[in-house]
C-alpha cells in the first residue's frame, strides 16, 4: 500500500472520535478506547488479535487489546469512544463473554447509513442509538465510575497540554498519590501516564492536518521528541504519524473509493 492511498478524515465528538478511513492497513497497536469499525459497502476485511485472524465486516473491540487490521481498497468508519464517556459502558456490554464481538453485514451497514447520515447533516450521533441498531432491549446495568476519577479526567481533558503529575491529580481529588494510581487504573483500564500519552495523541491528531512539521507539534503538545511521538503513534494507532498526516491532508475526494463514491459526501461535510 502507497501511503498516499490511505485517506482519513477525523469528526470528534466530546469524548468520541469518528475516523472515516479509506485503504488501510496497521501495525499491532492498542489504545484505551473501545473500538467499533465497519466496512461501508459489504466487503470483508482482515481484523487479527492475538487469539485470532478472521474476516469482518465489523466488530467491537476491548481497550487495550493488541490487534491490526487490513483493509486494503475498503472504506471503513473506526468509533473510538474513550473510557469516561458516560455511554461507554454501553457498547462495552458486548465484549463481556469474549474481547471482540463480531457484527453481521446487516450490523455493520444499519451502523454505517446511521453514522454517515449523522455527518452529513450535522446532527450529533447518540452512542445509546448506535447501542439500540445492535440491540432492542434496554440495558440493565448500574456501571459508573468513581466521582473522584471522572474530576481527575476531567482535569486531564482541560488542560490545553496533557501535562500534570500523578501527585497534583492526587492532591485535587484528595486521594493519596498510591491509592489515586490504582484506582485510576481499575476505573479506566491503563495507568496514568498511558492515559496521558493517549490524551497527547489526541490532541496532535486533531492539529495535524496543519502545514507544522511533526516535531513540533510533538513539542507543542507534550511530548519529549518527535521519537517519543512517533513510538505513541505507532503504538496507540498502527501507523506513522507520517502516514497519518498524509492521509489527513489529501483533498482528492474523486478517488475514494470506487464503490459510488461512499464517502464522498462525508468528506465534503467534514472538510474545512
Amino acid at each position: 500500500m502507497l501511503d498516499n492511498d490511505l485517506l482519513v478524515k477525523v469528526h470528534r465528538q466530546n469524548l468520541s472520535t469518528l475516523l472515516f478511513i479509506n485503504n488501510i492497513t496497521t501495525d499491532w497497536h492498542r489504545h484505551p478506547s473501545l473500538q467499533l469499525t465497519i466496512s461501508l459497502h459489504n466487503m470483508s476485511f482482515e481484523l487479527e488479535t492475538p487469539d485470532e485472524k478472521k474476516d469482518v465486516f465489523g466488530f467491537i473491540i476491548q481497550s487495550n487489546v493488541p490487534h491490526k487490521l487490513s483493509a486494503p481498497d475498503v472504506c471503513c468508519i473506526n468509533l473510538l469512544i474513550d473510557p469516561e464517556d458516560p455511554y461507554y459502558h454501553l457498547l462495552s456490554h458486548f465484549t463481556e463473554t469474549n474481547p471482540v464481538y463480531f457484527l453481521t453485514k446487516e450490523e455493520a451497514l444499519k451502523i454505517a447509513s446511521y453514522f454517515i447520515k449523522s455527518v452529513t447533516i450535522s446532527q450529533p450521533f447518540e452512542l445509546y442509538h448506535v447501542y439500540k441498531l445492535l440491540c432492542e432491549s434496554d440495558p440493565n446495568c448500574s456501571c459508573d465510575h468513581d466521582n473522584r476519577i471522572n474530576k481527575a479526567v476531567s482535569i486531564i481533558s482541560s488542560l490545553p497540554i496533557k501535562q500534570i503529575s500523578s501527585r497534583e491529580i492526587a492532591e485535587k481529588i484528595h486521594l493519596s498519590e498510591s491509592r489515586f494510581l490504582h484506582l485510576f487504573r481499575s476505573e479506566l483500564g491503563i495507568n496514568f501516564r498511558g492515559y496521558l500519552l493517549w490524551k497527547r495523541l489526541q490532541d496532535v491528531i486533531d492539529t495535524l492536518d496543519s502545514h507544522t512539521t511533526l516535531t513540533k507539534l510533538a513539542n507543542d503538545m507534550g511530548f519529549s521528541d518527535s521519537a517519543h511521538f512517533s513510538r505513541t503513534c505507532l503504538s496507540s494507532l498502527g501507523l506513522r504519524p507520517s502516514q497519518l498526516k498524509r492521509a489527513l491532508i489529501i483533498d482528492n475526494k474523486d478517488s475514494i473509493c470506487g464503490k459510488h463514491y461512499c464517502l464522498y459526501s462525508v468528506f465534503h461535510a467534514l472538510h474545512t
